[in-house]
């Protein structure tokens, strides 16, 4: 325990509680005792202490509770009245709080027996500030509420936020309530819903407010119990009266709507107010246009303006913290657990927040230069993906069930494999002595059998054990290791330790074990999700995923419940699951992938010679690479086209054993990669490595020369002039002899955001398609359902016509090269549609701007050949 005086004095009102590494006199005068000496807090009210944690950095509650036994006697004889504390373990100690985050900027009282007499603000870690500069606001904010309840002037955040508001609760108060509103050239607004799920939503409760302390709260379909019970104060029941009156004011309003996440917001509203079943493709398309005629997202501005290396906090309740505080303790889970008049203030409070993130992050936004890609891009993306998740993506729950049945039977062959081999049993012999050992140690006297202890199995889920057979056991090297520094035992990490063992068995336990990941992920991950799929009438069932724009630092597209980025391609399991996506009687489903979209924009963004000629010249790249890697291993291969690009029928294996490294290298890997991953030895790594280097060092120069250009401005522009903001490089000088392993590591992300942020494209793509059909007759024929990865998936109408309009219109979309650093006279970006029939596991592509006979043929060609499988 050390501690710091920064000024004598005979007693110490605040104590600043820190760990060992931030506990550095200048800095703690630096980002603590001046802030506070400007704050009218003299140097000799403050003293400081050091916390105690493990090497890890980390702190369990009891070691927290013995190490404060020993601290808060000491402050206390040293007059200490207020704790400044830097650790979010320590101050849910000292507050029994359950979370930390919520509470920044409040002073609440101690709660250990003895010492309630203190108070306790949480503070930051100035450590913080390095990876990320933005949180010095968050700083800002501790310190003043330490600063105002030292002075006798604290006041909790969040208090008096609502000035003038109105809650009518009756149809015609509620209309005219609304009527007013039209005065207002913007509102915010938000629903309270009663799922996540939009066949659940309704529209429990409806806020709007024009400024960021007035407004008006409603219900619509929550309906207040007479008597609380169990709990719940208010059900759910559709109120068709006020949803009319809601719906008549959302279609009459002509000024500009700002929502928080609005995706949700308006998914909910158009399926209760417009649509008058699920499949109403009429009524989603109105009340989409009625929606998305003028609004805002505070979600994607706050995106647009604080998208870094560090991340980012995108929660309506985390932006609007320094306004609003901690008004909700905790999400509300279901709102028929809230009473109503609480509900409805809640509901108003999120729409002044809304205010106040807009008001505080749109000048961010619009000062660096990122509104274009708001207005052009972010905001038509957002149509898009409202009526891909209320149309969702068809499924037959007949090869659902074949799917679930495949899966837990391979997993049960996995594990019959693993517990054949000898070295498990052993293994499992050891897990049974030792849990043996565990339980005799607690009996006096009588001692259990090593039988007692045979329903002790190996369990491939558990770390623990995992980690004792992988390098315990099997004496495997440790390769990877997780966040808390302990050996990683994921299905990546089991794939690069195949590499490091030739032992028959070992081989059979890894690939096993694989194999046991994949499929038990996938049980987990997708097939739970695709039995809850909705049934909507006709003969599939639907599946509502989530899209989400701003869930990544490329701007590329994430998806969640379930995650569909992760469905696994052209493997058993990506067949596996993809045969349960089936298009309803009528329908087909359909896709355009862009054709190798990252190889084609890293040769036309980085101009380097030996990827463009991939495209120029017909160089096949695999091939390519394989011959500077393994030139010695290729006799009888000469530098031109003609002979490179034979190596895939002469040497088809060392044409496959250059694409994993070159995936490697791609994404920043060197050759301590290739040989923990690949099992490369030293040499042989490092020969690819150079060549790797030598073959794209023009590429090499490009990426050098951003990550320069973001160390001095402090971003990487991306595409679309996105901002990835680089707070480490911009505080050091990027060389390989003072720049900090984290400061390399955010050049690696920034690095492979260049490529990957083109994916934007795919968005681009998706939005000038649907703007043409939409404008089309066909726009109740042709429904978005997903984008994932670099392709986009529709349901076209069983039509001829519809879809030589689809084929025509969606590759010419995906055609567009506009953006200034992709534009090539030859090397041109493309697409071909492919019909999924009878499910997504089997394809038929088109040819670009084929005539309606050609798709007939095309078409004709492909069922035969699936009727009749050669």
């Amino acid at each position: 325990m050390r501690h710091m005086i920064f000024d004598e004095a005979d007693h110490y009102p605040i104590a600043i509680l820190t760990k060992v590494s931030a506990f550095q006199r200048s800095d703690m005068i630096r980002h603590y005792i001046e802030p506070l000496n400007q704050r009218h807090i003299p140097s000799q009210s403050v003293i400081g202490f050091t916390l105690q944690h493990d090497r890890r950095g980390k702190v369990s509650v009891k070691d927290a509770k013995a190490y404060l036994a020993n601290l808060l006697p000491g402050l206390d004889s040293l007059g200490t009245r207020l704790l400044y504390v830097c650790d979010g373990a320590y101050f849910k100690v000292l507050t029994k709080e359950r979370k930390a985050e919520p509470h920044y900027g409040y002073c609440l009282p101690c709660k250990i027996e003895g010492f309630e007499h203190m108070n306790v603000v949480l503070g930051m870690n100035h450590q913080q500030l390095i990876y990320n500069p933005d949180t010095q606001s968050r700083l800002t904010l501790t310190l003043k509420a330490l600063a105002d309840a030292h002075l006798g002037t604290y006041q909790a955040l969040g208090q008096n936020v609502i000035g003038r508001a109105s809650y009518p609760k009756d149809v015609e108060s509620i209309r005219a309530a609304l009527s007013q509103l039209h005065q207002y050239p913007t509102l915010s607004a938000d629903i309270e819903a009663f799922s996540l799920k939009v066949h659940n939503a309704g529209v429990g409760t409806c806020a709007f407010s024009w400024n960021q302390s007035d407004g008006v709260a409603f219900p619509c379909d929550y309906t207040p119990l007479a008597e609380p019970a169990e709990g719940y104060h208010g059900e759910f029941r559709v109120n068709r009266e006020i949803r009319a009156v809601l719906r008549e004011f959302l279609e009459a309003y002509q000024g500009r709507l700002r929502w928080h996440n609005a995706a949700y917001d308006l998914r909910c509203l158009i399926w209760a107010l417009w649509m008058e079943h699920p499949l109403d493709t009429e009524g989603l398309l109105h009340g989409l246009e009625v929606m998305t005629r003028l609004f805002d997202d505070t979600k994607i501005i706050a995106y647009l303006a604080t998208n870094s290396t560090a991340g980012n906090a995108l929660g309506l309740k985390e932006l609007a913290h320094e306004f609003a505080g901690n008004y909700a303790q905790d999400d509300i889970k279901d709102i028929r657990r809230i009473p109503l008049d609480e509900l409805l203030e809640y509901n108003l409070v999120d729409t002044l927040c809304t205010n106040y993130v807009h008001d505080t992050y749109r000048p961010i936004m619009e000062k660096d230069q990122q509104e274009a890609v708001y207005e052009s891009l972010m905001l038509p993306s957002l149509k898009v993906i409202i009526q891909m998740e209320l149309t969702g993506m068809p499924l037959s729950q007949a090869y659902v069930a074949k799917a679930r049945e495949a899966l837990e039977s391979d997993i049960q062959g996995y594990l019959d494999t693993i517990n054949q081999q000898s070295v498990i049993q052993s293994f499992t012999q050891r897990l049974r002595h030792r849990e043996r050992a565990k339980a005799n140690s607690k009996l006096k006297t009588k001692q259990h059998p090593i039988e007692h202890f045979d329903y002790v199995m190996f369990n491939p889920n558990s770390g623990p054990q995992l980690q004792m057979l992988l390098y315990e056991e099997l004496d495997l090297p440790v390769i990877d290791t997780t966040a808390t520094r302990q050996p990683a035992t994921g299905a990546d990490t089991l794939e690069k330790l195949i590499n490091h063992t030739s032992d028959p068995s070992t081989v059979a336990i890894l690939e096993s074990l694989i194999g046991f990941a994949k499929a038990a992920k996938i049980l987990s991950a997708f097939i739970p999700n695709f039995e809850a799929a909705i049934e909507h009438g006709d003969d599939v069932t639907w599946l509502h995923g989530n899209f989400n724009l701003g869930g990544t630092k490329s701007g590329r597209l994430s998806s969640s419940d379930p995650n569909l980025q992760q469905i696994p391609s052209g493997s058993y399991y990506g067949k596996l699951i993809k045969k349960c996506f089936r298009a309803p009687k009528g329908w087909l489903f359909c896709g355009a992938d862009f054709n190798s979209l990252e190889d084609y924009i890293s040769a036309l963004t980085t101009k380097d010679p030996n990827k463009l000629k991939v495209y120029t010249e017909g160089y096949d790249g695999h091939c390519l690479r394989a011959f500077s890697y393994f030139p010695d291993r290729l006799p009888g291969i000469v530098d031109t086209v003609e002979s490179i690009n034979s190596i895939k029928k002469k040497y088809p294996d060392i044409r496959q054993l250059s694409k994993t490294p070159t995936f490697a290298l791609t994404y920043a890997g060197t050759y301590i990669t290739l040989m923990k991953n690949l099992g490369f030895d030293e040499e042989t790594a490092k020969k690819i490595e150079a060549n790797y280097h030598e073959l794209y060092r023009v590429s090499d120069q490009w990426v050098q020369a951003q990550l320069d250009k973001a160390a001095q401005q402090g971003f990487v522009e991306v595409a679309f002039g996105l901002r990835l903001r680089t707070p480490l490089l911009a505080q050091t000088i990027r060389n390989h002899s003072t720049t900090p392993h984290e400061a390399e590591a955010e050049g690696r992300t920034a690095g492979n955001a260049l490529g990957q942020s083109y994916g934007l494209l795919n968005n681009r793509a998706a939005n000038a398609f649907m703007a043409a059909v939409w404008a089309s007759p066909y726009r109740l024929d042709i429904k978005p359902v997903a984008l994932i990865h670099d392709a986009i998936y529709l349901l076209i109408r069983n039509d001829l016509d519809v879809v030589a309009f689809a084929n025509r219109e969606l590759i010419k979309a995906m055609r567009w090269q506009e953006l200034p650093e992709i534009q090539h006279d030859t090397v041109k970006l493309g697409a071909a549609l492919d019909i999924f029939w009878p499910s997504w596991a089997e394809d038929v592509t088109l040819p670009n701007d084929a005539s309606t006979e050609e798709i007939e043929r095309v078409c004709e060609e492909h069922f035969q050949a699936i009727q009749s499988p050669s």
